[in-house]
C-alpha cells in the first residue's frame, strides 16, 4: 500500500499495533486504508459529516478490497462506545477538535487512545485535554506540503491540571527533533509579534514575554 501523505502517516506511527479505529473526519479514507492493509489494525471506521468525501472513501476502499465501515454522521456521533480503542481526529482546527471530544463524554476513559492532529490552534487543543483530564502521552511534528503540524497522542487519566502557556504552545514536542524544532521556532515568531503588536499599542508584553523566554530556552540557543 502507497504511504499516505506525511501528515497522516505520521498519525498512523502514533496508532497502536491492534487498536480498532475510528477515524473521525476521514475525508477520502486513506488513514484506515493505510492502517488496515499494513496490518497496523484489524478493524477501522471511516467516518465523516460531510457526503462527498464520504462516497470518494467508500470508492477507494472498494477499489482496494478492505472491509472498512463508513458512517455518515457528525464527530463521534457515528461510533458506539465499545466498538473502538483508539480514535483519530485529524485535520481539524483544534477548537472543534475540543468540541468533538466534548461532545462524547464516553471517551473519558483510559481504555481509549487518541490520536489529534490539528491544522491551527494547536494551543487551545492542548490547553481543553489538560483542563479536562486527559494527559499528553507524546507529540510528535511533522513536514507536509511546506507547513510543519504536530500531532498529538492523549489518553484520559482524570487528573486535570493548568499548565503555562509555554506548554499549552508548544506541548511536548522534543526540540531535538528537526520538524519539532520548526514547530517551536514558528510559535516563537508567532509570540514575538503579538510582543511588538502589545508593546506598539503601549500595553503589557510581560506575560507573552516570560513565555517566549521559557520557550526559547527549550532551544536550548
Amino acid at each position: 500500500m502507497k504511504q499516505p501523505k506525511n501528515r497522516l502517516y505520521t498519525v498512523s506511527t502514533l496508532v497502536p499495533r491492534g487498536a480498532r479505529v475510528a477515524d473521525i473526519g476521514c475525508d477520502h479514507g486513506h488513514l484506515p486504508i493505510y492502517l488496515m492493509s499494513e496490518g497496523i489494525s484489524p478493524f477501522c471506521i471511516a467516518s465523516d459529516i460531510k457526503e462527498k468525501p464520504l462516497e470518494s472513501a467508500k470508492e477507494n476502499i472498494k477499489r482496494v478490497g478492505l472491509d472498512i465501515e463508513t458512517r455518515l454522521g457528525a464527530g463521534l456521533s457515528t461510533i458506539k462506545p465499545d466498538e473502538v480503542d483508539c480514535i483519530v481526529v485529524a485535520g481539524m482546527g483544534g477548537e472543534v477538535i475540543a468540541s468533538i471530544l466534548e461532545d462524547a463524554p464516553w471517551v473519558r476513559d483510559n481504555k481509549y487512545t487518541l490520536i489529534l492532529q490539528p491544522m491551527t490552534s494547536a494551543d487551545a487543543l492542548r490547553r481543553y485535554l489538560c483542563e479536562n483530564g486527559f494527559a499528553i502521552e507524546t507529540e510528535v511534528a511533522c513536514l507536509d506540503g511546506g507547513k510543519v503540524y504536530t500531532v498529538i497522542k492523549a489518553v484520559f487519566t482524570g487528573e486535570f491540571s493548568m499548565e503555562d502557556d509555554a506548554f499549552y504552545r508548544i506541548g511536548k514536542l522534543d526540540p531535538s527533533d528537526e520538524n519539532a524544532r520548526l514547530y517551536i521556532e514558528k510559535q516563537l515568531k508567532v509570540i514575538e509579534k503579538l510582543i511588538l503588536d502589545l508593546n506598539a499599542s503601549g500595553r503589557s508584553a510581560d506575560a507573552f514575554i516570560d513565555t517566549y523566554n521559557k520557550i526559547k530556552q527549550t532551544l536550548g540557543d
